[in-house]
């Protein structure tokens, strides 16, 4: 019965007019969506004696689906797949897993409440623009905890500003993954072509009890997009962020940037990252692209420093 109602919501979005939107039904206040994002890419890590490999960076479906109760009040849903472990791992059990599963409610459009497995309100913070690296993004991603599958969201945005919160719930049942208990924050303001963004996430984990915090701002000059994050996680690390970028047509963008984690415990070594892509996007259909990056830090293995890595791969959304 699951592989049946599989082959006909794919018979149904092949037939779908929509390249992009990928709207599979919307009548009488009813949209059914399905989104994609397929990033396959060949890469050499960073590092010392790394292999090449074909890494699966994102393969997910989107499902999403709405309900217009009112002229006000609209209700959703979404359940979305990943399968980037089931084709790095295809010889083993690994098959598709579950990435987000929610259920909403939106008021005014401007007023969401979410409940389920999704994103955290602190996954949205940082300015970062690699497609990979070696060590955190920042503090949020090293140390504390960017989704969860017992979350209450609360978000409120429009146009200039967008405020988020959500609670992960401290579940400790069979039904529930162990991965802590956490409060958070996330604030961004758009002003005269700056945006400014704040997080803040009290963690629980088991023995671990620490806040994480930090703040960023972006500048987009439209010749040039400057940016920096800043963040923190107590009594462990510091982590910074530098990244500028510049289109150099319309469908083409260069960027480089640079990582500071500096770790609270003295003995444990400064690292600093840096990397530099260029994306190009096809003009008739900009939702595929084609991009490249090279990357290296100053970390040391065994009296050797770390070999630069670099990768060259292709993403199509829709």
């Amino acid at each position: 019965m699951k592989k049946t109602c599989a082959l006909i919501a794919l018979a149904m979005f092949c037939f779908s007019s929509a390249a992009t939107a990928a709207t599979i039904v919307k009548k009488d206040g009813f949209t059914y969506k399905i989104k994609g994002d397929l990033q396959i890419q060949i890469r050499k890590d960073v590092g010392i004696d790394e292999d090449l490999d074909v890494e699966y960076d994102d393969l997910e479906l989107k499902n999403y689906v709405s309900y217009d109760l009112n002229d006000n009040i609209k209700a959703f849903g979404g359940l979305d797949f990943g399968f980037k472990n089931a084709a790095d791992k295809s010889n083993s059990d690994e098959g598709p897993h579950l990435e987000e599963a929610y259920l909403g409610m939106t008021f005014n459009k401007s007023y969401s409440l979410i409940v389920g497995k999704a994103d955290s309100a602190a996954y949205e913070f940082g300015v970062e623009g690699a497609y990979e690296t070696s060590t955190s993004e920042d503090a949020f991603e090293g140390f504390g905890a960017e989704d969860g599958d017992d979350l209450i969201k609360v978000v409120i945005e429009n146009d200039n500003f967008t405020v988020m919160a959500s609670h992960e719930i401290a579940a400790d049942s069979e039904k529930s993954d162990d991965n802590g208990e956490f409060t958070d924050i996330f604030v961004s303001a758009k002003v005269a072509g700056l945006e400014f963004g704040a997080a803040y996430q009290m963690f629980e984990q088991g023995s671990d009890d620490y806040d994480i915090y930090g703040v960023s701002v972006a500048y987009d000059a439209k010749v040039v997009k400057v940016a920096a994050d800043y963040s923190v996680a107590e009594d462990i690390a510091d982590v910074m962020n530098l990244y500028v970028g510049v289109p150099v047509a319309e469908t083409a963008k260069i960027g480089a940037g640079i990582v500071f984690t500096d770790p609270d415990d003295s003995t444990a070594d400064e690292i600093t990252e840096w990397y530099a892509n260029a994306t190009y996007k096809f003009p008739a259909h900009k939702n595929f692209s084609v991009f490249s990056e090279v990357s290296g830090d100053d970390q040391e293995k065994n009296g050797e420093d770390s070999e630069v890595g670099f990768l060259v791969g292709a993403r199509l959304k829709f």
